[in-house]
């Protein structure tokens, strides 16, 4: 489209591609960096994350998604990343933006799964206009957990059987190799620094105005973990929808997540500033 610009940024030594959706307007206020979640589930919710970035862009602010290190098009190696390295990542698009786009009166950052657990990271060394949580990953242990069943049932699938299990796997992370899950090298750096986290602890420097969203395919209650996590973000809204995981691949998949971006364009509109 005519106006998305891809590009290149540097980030040290490494360099991460991105993509700008200028806005469709000569005077944006605000603009917004895009966190996309972890491994697979980012090419699964590259739809919806190009299609917002859209209507975001014709309501006039302007969009910067772009790939971590060792992601997508950028350079790097999946398994030399972690957690410091992606945050740092989402500093440097944070400048980028501001420098592609002067005069914006802030950034906002929006993220989906663990893009979202790492916005709220970088909230924390970044003063955000606003913080956007799309179903964020409370507990990092429980992720990689589940990160890590993946890893046991592609050894179903080919083996018909279990050869290594989930402590064995730990093992050889300790011991400095990698193990694959959904075709990605997970190294011991990303292994630990996502377990370690627990966003609801964590002093989210976010003062600005914050949208929490459980996104739930049965519209069930919120979780205590999302609720703890609005309590410990001033200024947050925390809101259940009711949307397929689309960050999965899901027979119901259309590429669309319609009731997600309807509420937080709605919540976006009863903001001020």
């Amino acid at each position: 489209m005519k106006n998305e610009t891809p590009f290149f940024f540097a980030n040290g030594s490494c360099r991460l591609f991105g993509m700008l959706h200028e806005a469709e307007n000569d005077s944006p206020v605000n603009g917004y960096v895009f966190c996309y979640p972890f491994a697979e589930e980012r090419l699964w919710a590259q739809r919806v994350y190009v299609d917002f970035a859209r209507e975001l862009s014709r309501r006039g602010d302007p969009v910067l998604r772009f790939d971590y290190t060792g992601n997508g098009d950028s350079e790097g190696n999946f398994e030399d990343a972690d957690v410091e390295t992606w945050l740092s990542d989402i500093d440097c698009a944070i400048r980028m933006l501001k420098t592609m786009v002067p005069g914006l009166d802030g950034v906002g950052l929006i993220g989906l799964r663990f893009g979202a657990t790492l916005a709220a990271l970088a909230a924390e060394r970044n003063e955000a206009a606003r913080l956007i949580l799309w179903d964020p990953i409370i507990d990092g242990n429980q992720y990689m957990q589940e990160i890590l069943r993946s890893n046991l049932m592609t050894q179903a699938a080919i083996f018909k059987e279990i050869q290594r299990d989930r402590r064995m796997l730990v093992q050889e992370l300790m011991e400095g190799k990698t193990v694959n899950a959904d075709g990605y090298e997970i190294g011991r750096r990303m292994y630990e620094g996502i377990s370690e986290i627990r966003l609801n602890e964590r002093n989210i420097g976010c003062e600005k105005d914050s949208l929490i969203v459980q996104i739930d395919s049965r519209g069930g209650p919120i979780r205590e973990g999302i609720t703890d996590l609005g309590k410990s973000i001033a200024r947050s809204s925390v809101i259940n929808v009711r949307e397929e995981p689309f960050w999965r691949e899901i027979k119901t998949y259309n590429g669309k997540a319609v009731n997600l971006c309807r509420a937080t364009l709605e919540w976006m509109d009863s903001c001020h500033g």
